[in-house]
């Protein structure tokens, strides 16, 4: 087999491949990796080519980075409740990969910029990757960190292709400029999730005439929690990502104390959790107003969303600007409608309007595609096929345990039982079904692979930060993972608990965004990692929020703790049971 060959390759130079190479290079600087972009810049959402004026954090500062490398300072007037412009992010990122030197060589030196993967395979014991420029690389091990956000989801409409308007995904609203061009006038968003708000917003506010569109047959407009926080906390990341919030989550991940059983388990502790979570409901209502009268002409009240915020079905974000809602209500006509057809310039919804544009951005999310693997070695790793292409046998082998696990989630979390009406997504693939999200059931008592990024949670950094030690740690062997049927049954229960938790959006296996800290606390418990915990299991670590700096001493623990080899304990007993924290 020809090619050059690496101790590791990587795909993907987002925050989880930069991230990946960052430990991976801690713990074996003497390692041989590359990393393949297809991109000219690095940083994938956070990138140079991705990034515009209006698009800012939804993380705040001091969480919005890693632990080993802290942002540089932002402006006063560049915040707002510490949120900021996206645009420290990339430059920050940029930084990171020019300051991490190893070998005496950067992490940018190892990183393939436009380069574009077709095939990743494995042949005889080693990953073969061959790239767009029909060059093989070779590696034993390969860390695939495409994420959720590489393939524009573009929806089929009846002559969108004959469109005689500019036709772009908000994927490439960065790097175009028709904001500042006058000739076009007409905006047109399709897309009723943050990156719509984001993309309706900015043209909004640069004096184009902005129509934002979001179909009735979908989950509906996202929930917006205001910036600022609650109580003692700061702003909303605080009061979001901290191990007490965690605990209203009804979260697979969180460890079955007295506590979370009594949250989940008694009437009294059902009625706490949903009134804390009606509250929130409340809040966004009332920012909103989605009622007022100086938006009434032009649909606003279409923002308001169709479910309640707990239950995650219309996705959500934070507002990042002062003037979000007065810019909306008074700038931009919503409707709740279906795209029927395109005629030259003309959008005709299915209720008989008509809508001129000379642009439409589509945010209308990411496709779910692999296009490194062709179907049948897909689904042998664990990732999402078209339900067409799935064994008939092994789809009833799943099938069978997601059912027995799901029967477990319901007594688990009696709440989840009876879910609120809601738009049910019809699920075209499979789940992922990866077990912790990043690795395939197998055989295999150190894999060869693993994937970052595949989860669907707030604050990344913490999750590609976190994932990216226990991939390391299952690659080196010290992640002790149990027999494969265990992991399978692992697999359908989280499986089971994100549609059960999620509703439509948890039909893909991976959907857990208010699931941060538990998620990432259980990755660390599993590779026996403590210096995360500021104040150890008292109060203090219970309410304090989950800052990058926390995280900065782990990846030292994890060299000193597993520094030496050693050998493998055989435990397949310990880990027969189901797990009590998922």
């Amino acid at each position: 087999m020809d090619g050059m060959e690496y101790d590791l390759l990587i795909l993907g130079a987002g925050i989880y491949g930069i991230q990946a190479a960052r430990t991976y290079l801690d713990i074996h600087p003497e390692a041989k990796i590359l990393v393949f972009e297809a991109a000219n810049t690095v940083g994938g959402s956070w990138s140079s080519e991705r990034n515009y004026q209006d698009f800012w954090t939804q993380t705040p500062v001091g969480m919005a980075e890693f632990s080993d490398s802290a942002m540089s300072a932002i402006e006063d007037k560049d915040r707002y409740y510490d949120l900021f412009p996206a645009k420290y992010v990339t430059a920050y990122l940029e930084g990171y990969v020019d300051g991490h030197i190893y070998n005496e060589q950067t992490l940018r030196s190892r990183i393939l910029t436009s380069t574009l993967v077709s095939n990743a395979k494995r042949v005889g014991g080693k990953w073969c990757v061959t790239t767009d420029k029909q060059k093989t690389y070779i590696a034993r091990r390969l860390i695939d960190a495409t994420g959720l956000t590489s393939i524009p989801n573009i929806p089929e409409i009846p002559g969108l292709s004959e469109f005689q308007g500019l036709a772009l995904h908000q994927k490439d609203f960065g790097r175009s400029n028709f904001l500042q061009e006058d000739r076009l006038k007409d905006v047109v968003v399709i897309g009723g999730a943050k990156s719509g708000a984001d993309v309706a917003y900015a043209a909004a506010k640069s004096g184009k005439n902005v129509t934002w569109i979001i179909r009735k047959s979908g989950a509906g407009p996202a929930a917006f929690f205001k910036a600022e926080g609650d109580g003692p906390f700061k702003n909303s990341g605080e009061s979001l990502f901290n191990r007490f919030s965690s605990t209203f989550t009804a979260s697979l991940w969180n460890e079955d104390t007295w506590w979370t059983k009594f949250l989940s388990r008694t009437r009294l502790g059902r009625f706490l959790v949903t009134s804390i979570w009606a509250f929130l409901d409340y809040q966004i209502t009332a920012a909103a107003d989605f009622s007022r009268l100086d938006g009434k002409e032009r649909g606003y009240e279409n923002l308001k969303p169709d479910t309640p915020v707990f239950w995650e079905n219309d996705s959500s974000g934070v507002i990042n600007h002062p003037d979000y809602y007065n810019t909306i209500a008074t700038s931009v006509t919503v409707y709740r409608e279906d795209v029927k057809s395109i005629s030259g310039n003309v959008l005709l919804l299915v209720d008989g309007t008509t809508i001129s544009a000379d642009v439409i951005v589509y945010a209308t999310g990411w496709s779910i595609s692999n296009p490194h693997y062709d179907s049948t070695f897909a689904a042998q790793l664990g990732l999402p096929i078209p339900k067409g292409d799935e064994d008939p046998n092994k789809c009833s082998k799943w099938q069978a345990l997601e059912e027995t696990e799901d029967e477990a989630i319901c007594a688990r979390f009696p709440l989840l039982a009876n879910p609120p009406p809601h738009f049910a997504s019809k699920a075209d693939h499979t789940p992922y079904r990866l077990y912790r999200g990043m690795i395939p059931a197998s055989d295999d008592e150190k894999p060869s692979i693993t994937f970052l990024g595949k989860v669907g949670v707030f604050n990344h950094f913490r999750s590609a930060e976190t994932q990216a030690l226990w991939a390391v740690g299952a690659l080196d062997g010290a992640v002790v993972l149990p027999p494969r049927e265990v992991m399978e049954r692992d697999i359908a229960r989280t499986v089971a608990w994100c549609r059960r938790r999620y509703l439509g959006k948890g039909n893909a296996g991976q959907w857990f965004p208010w699931d941060v800290v538990s998620y990432t606390d259980l990755l660390l418990k599993e590779l026996g990692l403590r210096s995360h915990k500021r104040g150890g299991r008292g109060w203090k670590d219970f309410f304090s929020p989950c800052y990058a700096k926390d995280l900065e001493g782990v990846v030292a623990e994890y060299k000193e703790k597993y520094g030496r080899p050693r050998s493998r304990l055989d435990m397949s007993s310990r880990l027969a049971a189901p797990s009590t924290t998922g």
